[in-house]
């Protein structure tokens, strides 16, 4: 599975809100993939018109700072491919 956004979810995550991140990843996430790190979790998405829907809802439930930035990702007949990461900060 390639993995062409990473959403990178840190700040004062309870689980509470661990809870309701999920939930909102499933409900309207397609193709991703969650991994815990010790700063918070770190979610894989296939699509990123899909990462940017998730990032608009989870907006609306917390306040966060959203920081957007590409890393070059590799060549794929002769075009550039971009691997897009989102940080989304929870404020406290």
């Amino acid at each position: 599975m390639k993995h062409p956004t990473i959403l990178q979810i840190r700040g004062s995550i309870d689980e509470e809100n661990e809870n309701a991140i999920l939930k909102v990843i499933g409900r309207f996430g397609e193709e991703f993939e969650i991994e815990r790190t010790k700063n918070g979790l770190n979610v894989y998405f296939s699509d990123v018109n899909v990462a940017r829907n998730v990032i608009s809802k989870l907006n609306k439930m917390f306040k966060a700072e959203v920081k957007m930035s590409t890393k070059y990702a590799g060549l794929r007949k002769g075009r550039v491919r971009v691997l897009f990461v989102y940080s989304f900060r929870i404020r406290d």
